[in-house]
């Protein structure tokens, strides 16, 4: 038996869902297993970056906002606008 590292979740899903589910991981070239483990932490935990991009920000570091970031963009944890001193809008 394989050495695993997480638990097994069992669940009884309609077989044209596990169809799609394989297909799916098939054209990302991934197992139906990590298909199935990254949707549910994207559920669990947000979506996060593209594949292969890579977030260089400090978990410190807070994001600041733009003048042309429209309001959707902006998130609640973001610093206000400030410009930059002697430039004008």
């Amino acid at each position: 038996m394989a050495n695993r590292k997480g638990v097994f979740i069992g669940a009884y899903v309609p077989n044209e869902l596990k169809e799609s589910l394989r297909r799916r991981a098939a054209g990302e070239h991934r197992t139906l297993s990590q298909e199935i483990t990254r949707i549910l932490v994207e559920a669990v935990h947000g979506k996060g970056l593209p594949a292969g991009s890579v977030d260089r920000r400090g978990q410190a570091i807070v994001p600041r906002r733009r003048a042309s970031d429209p309001p959707i963009r902006r998130r609640a944890e973001d610093l206000p606008y400030l410009p930059a001193e002697g430039k004008k809008k």
